[in-house]
């Protein structure tokens, strides 16, 4: 059996028992040096809040979700007109990109993202999903991997997409209110509870106030509070913050 095909087996059992996010997470990872990559990462989103999961440095991937790069992600973008599984190089795509793009390429490069195969997936009712291996240099592998594995890794990305979407249970949700608050969120709320104005936050958390009120508005419309000063009382009664 080749390399290839014992990785996708492998993979195919794992994700199949796999139920919460830190399980997922391995499989994927698992997954990802079997076949010669460093890192994987899904993304699944559209209008709400996106489901993100990935081995990525924790820095990177914190940054990405604060900043909504997958906005300006081209990877993401080229993911979104479907297809099947494509190669993808940072430095070669900055060439073409935008300003803004470019400036996106460049922090990934900072973070060692090179380059990578991107399995794009069709996730219904006006969202998308991608699963991606990454690495730290562009190997010829990765091309042929893409060109002789193509249907491989396209089983391997949706496969993955399903299982989590059906069984993923998310650590921070919480028995009795069935409460799901992110980590910002639950930060952002915990500094407000404080006193802190969005400004004051954004500087101790390195975002921008924008970011800041992204997170507080998503966890007031979680919570069902009319006001952030609702929330920040339905989170202290419910003990959701650090």
């Amino acid at each position: 059996m080749k390399k290839t095909e014992r990785a996708f087996h492998e993979f195919i059992d794992a994700v199949y028992i796999a139920n919460t996010r830190e399980e997922f997470q391995r499989v994927g990872d698992r997954a990802a040096h079997a076949l010669g990559f460093r890192w994987f990462a899904y993304f699944e989103g559209g209008d709400g809040d996106p489901t993100v999961v990935t081995s990525y440095p924790k820095s990177w991937a914190d940054r990405y979700c604060d900043e909504q790069y997958q906005h300006i992600d081209p990877v993401l973008r080229q993911a979104r007109t479907l297809g099947p599984a494509f190669p993808w190089d940072a430095s070669d795509m900055a060439a073409t990109r935008s300003m803004k793009e470019r400036r996106f390429l460049d922090e990934a490069l900072r973070f060692n993202i090179r380059a990578g195969v991107t399995v794009p997936i069709a996730a219904g009712y006006g969202r998308f999903g991608a699963f991606t291996f990454a690495a730290d240099d562009h190997s010829p592998a990765f091309d042929r991997l893409t060109e002789n594995s193509k249907d491989l890794l396209q089983m391997m990305g949706v496969s993955y997409h399903a299982h989590v979407k059906a069984r993923m249970s998310d650590p921070l949700e919480l028995d009795g209110d069935n409460v799901v608050l992110t980590f910002r969120e639950r930060q952002c709320l915990g500094w407000a509870s404080l006193g802190k104005t969005m400004q004051e936050m954004a500087t101790i958390l390195r975002v921008t106030p924008r970011v800041v009120k992204f997170h507080l508005d998503n966890g007031r419309r979680k919570l069902g509070a009319s006001t952030l000063p609702h929330a920040v009382a339905l989170a202290l009664r419910r003990e959701l913050l650090p």
